[in-house]
Parts: structure tokens; C-alpha cells; sequence
């Protein structure tokens, strides 16, 4: 066997692997890796809308709410308050300003907590093009959680 058809059979095994998985998971779009990186934009980008659309939900369910009934509402639907809190916080931050670039940059649910702590100043500067410490609408995008959270944190401590 010459290397060309050794290359031919590694992939064809890789590719038959690759579509028993994609069978086992129901996926039935493209396999095509600039795609599938699209896709996971794409969901990234509705989860953090529908972030926003729970925290709205739980806001109107709290102010419907009797004192002392929220937390056994939000248990029934499987959320901790700190996290209810977490998605109210969100959203009454967000919603104050226009803040379409720096949701589009948190990209998903976790990062998008994690900017719940700046102050709506800094969310402005931010959205202006601005950064606070390290952390700017660019750098939202590219940087992972962990490295978001150190960044504000840092920048945090920086300003006090």
C-alpha cells in the first residue's frame, strides 16, 4: 500500500466515523467545520437572548408573587435564587442601556453573568469603544470565562 491510499483510508474511516456520530447525535447538517463553528455561534448568540428572555420572566413572576413565595416558584423550575438573581440582575442592567454589542461580544450565558457586575457607566464606556482594565468589547469576545472574570475582577480592584 503507497502513502496516497493509506491517506485515502484514514479519511474515509475518519469521515464514516464522523457521520456515525453525527447519526448517533440526530445532526443532520452540514459536517463542514466552518459550518458547524457558525452554528455554535449561532446557538451561543440565542442563549444569551434567551438568558435575557428568563430574567424577564422572573421578574414579572416575582412582582406577581406573595412575600416569601418566590423561591419555592423558582424551585419548581429549577433554579437556586442566587441564579434566579443572577438572570434578573441581568436584565435589569442590560435593558438600561443599549447594549446590543456587548451581549452580541459575551456570546454566551456565563460571560454574560459575569458583566452583570460593571456599573452602567463602565457598560457604557464599554459599548463606546472604551475598556475598563483589560477588558473591552473586542477583547470580551476573544477572551474564555475564566479569563473575564480575573479581568473585571483585576479592573475592579484597580478602580477601588
Amino acid at each position: 500500500m503507497d502513502l496516497e491510499h493509506t491517506t485515502e483510508v484514514t479519511i474515509s474511516g475518519h469521515a464514516q466515523k464522523l457521520g456515525t456520530l453525527a447519526a448517533q447525535l440526530g445532526y443532520e447538517g452540514s459536517l463542514a467545520l466552518g459550518s458547524l463553528e457558525d452554528e455554535v455561534r449561532f446557538y451561543q448568540q440565542r442563549t444569551v437572548e434567551s438568558c435575557m428572555e428568563i430574567g424577564k420572566r422572573l421578574l414579572l413572576i416575582k412582582e406577581q408573587t406573595p412575600h416569601g413565595e418566590f423561591n419555592k416558584r423558582i424551585e419548581m423550575l429549577n433554579f437556586t435564587p442566587r441564579m434566579a438573581q443572577k438572570f434578573m440582575s441581568a436584565v435589569l442592567k442590560f435593558s438600561k442601556t443599549n447594549s446590543n454589542s456587548l451581549l452580541q461580544k459575551a456570546g454566551n450565558q456565563t460571560k454574560l453573568l459575569e458583566l452583570v457586575m460593571l456599573d452602567d457607566d463602565e457598560i457604557e464606556l464599554i459599548e463606546q469603544g472604551g475598556s475598563i482594565g483589560d477588558v473591552s468589547l473586542d477583547t470580551i469576545e476573544t477572551m474564555s470565562v475564566r479569563e473575564l472574570k480575573k479581568a473585571l475582577r483585576d479592573a475592579k480592584s484597580d478602580i477601588e
